[in-house]
C-alpha cells in the first residue's frame, strides 16, 4: 500500500478524526501513486494514522475511511453500511415514513457516496474517485444488508468533474420503475428516480414539511422554488386555503399537480411557472406564508458572496410584501453558509424593508442526514421561521 506523510504538525485534525486532509498538508507522498487509490497516512515522523483514498487533483487529497490500525476490508465495509442501516431501521423518529436516506457520505463514515432509500428502490451517488473505485465492492454489500429491488445511480454531481470523472448514470441492480410512490407523515408523493433532480426528491426537508403541515391551517401559503410541490401538499393537507407553488422547471410543476391529485387536496392549489427572482420582483404578495427553499446559490466558498447578495434580494422583497402576521419559512442548503451567516443575510433584508420580524425556529438536516461529530461541515441545511409584525 502507498503512503503519505504529512508535514510537521498537521496531523492535529487527523487525530481528532476529521475526515479531510488537504492538499496543503501533504508533505510527501510515496511514487508512482494513483488518484483513487486507497493510502497509508503518516505524520511527519512516519506515525501511521488511518487510511484514507487519495486524489492529487482535488483541494481535499485524503478523505480518511479509518483511523488507526482499522484496514479498509470488505469485512470494514460491511461494518460501515450495516452501521448506517441500523441508524434508520427502527428509528422513532422515522417511523411515519418509508423512505429516508440511507447512506450519508462522511455522516456515516462512507465519505463520497449518498445512497437515499424510496421504498424498496435505492438511488446512488458516487461524488469521488475514491468511492467510484469501491463501488463494485459497496453495491454488493448494499443488496446483502438492505435487500432492495432496485439500485439507480446518479453520479451527476458537478463536483465529479473536479474529481476527474465523468456524470454516471444508469440501473445498476434490479429494475427501477419510472415513477415511484412513498410515504411520509401522511403524505404521498411521486417520485421520478431517473430523471428528478437529485436522487429525485429532497428527503432532508421531511421534518420541515411536518413543520409546515402543522402550521398551515387557515393560511394562504406561496411556496417558492417548490420542485414538485412537497410543502405544498403539507400546507394543503394542513388545511391551508390557497396554495401558489412557484418554480421555473415546467416539468417540476406538473408533478406538483400530480401530487396534489395523488393527495386529494381539497384546498385550491395553483401553480406558476416562473424565474423566482422576477416574480418575488414584480408580482404582489398577499400570501401570509411564505416558504423560500431555493437551491444552493453557494456552491463554493468563492461564490458566497454573490450568494448573500441573491438570498439578500429576494428576502428583501418579500420582507417588503408579506402582510403583518405573516410567516416565512426561509432555508439555506449550502455548506458554505453558516446559521450565522444566514441569519445575518435575513436580519439585514428586513432591516432595510424597515419591517420587524421574530425568528420562532431555527431547524437543521433530520436525523437519517446525521452531522459527524467530528466533521461539522457534514451540517449543511440551515432553516429560520419568522413571524412578521
Amino acid at each position: 500500500m502507498k503512503t503519505i506523510r504529512l508535514k510537521q504538525n498537521k496531523e492535529k485534525a487527523v487525530l481528532r478524526r476529521h475526515p479531510w486532509i488537504f492538499s496543503g498538508a501533504i508533505r510527501d507522498t510515496d511514487p508512482d501513486i494513483t488518484d483513487g487509490d486507497i493510502v497509508s497516512v503518516c505524520d511527519f515522523s512516519g506515525g501511521h494514522l488511518g487510511y484514507g483514498y487519495y486524489n492529487g487533483k482535488t483541494q481535499i487529497a485524503v478523505r480518511m475511511l479509518s483511523f488507526g490500525s482499522m484496514k479498509i476490508t470488505p469485512d470494514y465495509l460491511l461494518a460501515l453500511v450495516r452501521a448506517a442501516a441500523a441508524k434508520r431501521t427502527g428509528n422513532p423518529l422515522l417511523r411515519n415514513t418509508d423512505s429516508y436516506r440511507l447512506i450519508f457520505s462522511e455522516g456515516d463514515f462512507l465519505p463520497g457516496l449518498i445512497v437515499d432509500s424510496y421504498g424498496k428502490h435505492l438511488v446512488m451517488q458516487c461524488l469521488t474517485l475514491g468511492m467510484e473505485k469501491l463501488k463494485e465492492q459497496i453495491v454488493p454489500i448494499i443488496i446483502d444488508v438492505v435487500r432492495p429491488e432496485s439500485i439507480y445511480e446518479r453520479s451527476e454531481h458537478e463536483g465529479r468533474a473536479l474529481e476527474g470523472l465523468p456524470p454516471m448514470q444508469g440501473q445498476v441492480y434490479g429494475t427501477t420503475p419510472w415513477d415511484v410512490i412513498i410515504n411520509e407523515n401522511g403524505m404521498s408523493f411521486y417520485i421520478n428516480i431517473l430523471e428528478g433532480q437529485k436522487t429525485g426528491f429532497y428527503l432532508d426537508q421531511r421534518d420541515n414539511r411536518a413543520l409546515v403541515k402543522a402550521l398551515a391551517r387557515g393560511r394562504s401559503v406561496l411556496n417558492l422554488f417548490s420542485y414538485t410541490g412537497g410543502f405544498s401538499v403539507a400546507a394543503g393537507l394542513g388545511g391551508a386555503q390557497k396554495i401558489v407553488s412557484v418554480d421555473a422547471s415546467a416539468d417540476a410543476l406538473a408533478m406538483a399537480e400530480k401530487n396534489a391529485d395523488l393527495n386529494r387536496l381539497h384546498t385550491g392549489h395553483e401553480t406558476v411557472r416562473a424565474d423566482i427572482f422576477q416574480y418575488v420582483r414584480e408580482e404582489p404578495v398577499t400570501a401570509d406564508f411564505i416558504i423560500l427553499d431555493p437551491p444552493a446559490l453557494a456552491k463554493n466558498r468563492a461564490s458566497v458572496e454573490n450568494a448573500c447578495r441573491g438570498y439578500k434580494d429576494l428576502h428583501l422583497q418579500i420582507a417588503a410584501k408579506i402582510p403583518s402576521g405573516g410567516m416565512v419559512l426561509t432555508c439555506s442548503c449550502s455548506r458554505f453558509i453558516s446559521m450565522e451567516l444566514f441569519q445575518m443575510v435575513v436580519f439585514s433584508a428586513f432591516a432595510d424593508a424597515d419591517r420587524k420580524a421574530s425568528i420562532i425556529g431555527k431547524h437543521t438536516q433530520p436525523c437519517d442526514h446525521p452531522t459527524s461529530i467530528f466533521c461539522p461541515e457534514t451540517e449543511y441545511l440551515k432553516s429560520i421561521l419568522l413571524l412578521v409584525e
